[in-house]
This record gives structure tokens, sequence and C-alpha cells, in this order.
């Protein structure tokens, strides 16, 4: 004798489904640990190098970020180099919301416009080795807390109206 599925029950095991499918996206749109370890040492790099080898140095490593960050969106972009990054899917736009779209493009300007107009106004480092310390804490934060840090920024820039269930709140692997 074959078992009867009610409506309710097939319902509620998809809504199981949906919510599984939910938190495997969520947990596939982050990046390894090896990434935020790079860019940690990266930034640390940057701001103590002036130091330790004097000033002449500053245009160099700025120029070896640049390329780190070059090289870290274009692997974003492709299927490979979004596999090394341990990202094999990404958020679809129509899923982000536009309000925090909104005020991440603004504090991203407000960094941009503040960082260099507020370094004229410091007539010299506090303190001795300040960019050290500085590029130490920044470093670290991000190589200890960058994927929780990520996953909260995720959590907040997806919206909440769930118009269409997970609907694809990614993309398939690309």
């Amino acid at each position: 004798m074959s078992e009867r599925v009610t409506p309710s029950a097939e319902a509620a095991r998809a809504l199981r489904d949906i919510e599984r499918r939910r938190g495997q996206a969520r947990a596939a749109d982050q990046e390894s640990r090896w990434v935020g370890v790079v860019f940690g040492v990266a930034i640390f790099a940057e701001l103590a190098a002036p130091d330790f080898f004097g000033d002449g140095v500053r245009s160099w490593i700025g120029l070896a970020v640049a390329v780190l960050g070059c090289v870290y969106v274009v692997m974003l972009r492709t299927p490979r180099g979004g596999a090394l990054l341990g990202r094999p899917t990404r958020l679809r736009k129509d899923e982000l919301s536009p309000r925090f779209v909104w005020l991440a493009r603004l504090a991203i300007l407000a960094v941009m416009l503040i960082g260099p107009f507020g370094l004229r106004f410091l007539p010299q480092a506090p303190f001795p080795y300040t960019r050290t310390v500085v590029g130490a804490v920044l470093g670290a934060t991000l190589i200890i807390f960058g994927r929780t840090l990520q996953r909260a920024l995720t959590s907040l820039a997806l919206r909440r109206d769930d118009k269409d269930g997970l609907g694809g709140a990614t993309y398939g692997s690309r």
C-alpha cells in the first residue's frame, strides 16, 4: 500500500529544502581563508614598509597592492578564478538590496575622500611606527574576522522581501 503525502507535509518539506539551499548558497559565497590572509599581509606590508625601508618604497608597494587587487577582480570574473578563490557561486545583482548598495557606495566614496584629505591635516604620526601598528591591526582584523565580516555583510546586502523564495539567490556554478 502506498503512502499518500498530504499537501501540508509536502509544503513543509519544500520549505525545509529552500532553507537548506539558502544556507548552502550563503556558505558558498564566502572566500577561502587564504584570500583574507593574503590581503591582510598585503595591507600590513603596504602600511609598514615605509617605516622600515623609507618613503621611497611607497610607490612600489602601492603598485604591488594595486596589481594584487586587479588580479583579484579578474579572478572573481572567471570560473577557474572563482573556484581558486573558493567562490563557486556569486550573488545575483537583483537579489541585493538597493538601499544597501547605495549606502555601500556612499561609504566607499566617504573613505576615498576623507583618507587623502584627512592625512593632509595630520602634521606627523602621533608616535614612531604608527603605520606599522595600524597595518598590523588592520591586517590581523582581516585575517581573523574576514569571513565573519563577509558573512555579516552578505546577510545585510540580501533583499528581505523573498519575492520568490530562494529563487536562485546565487548563480549556479560558474
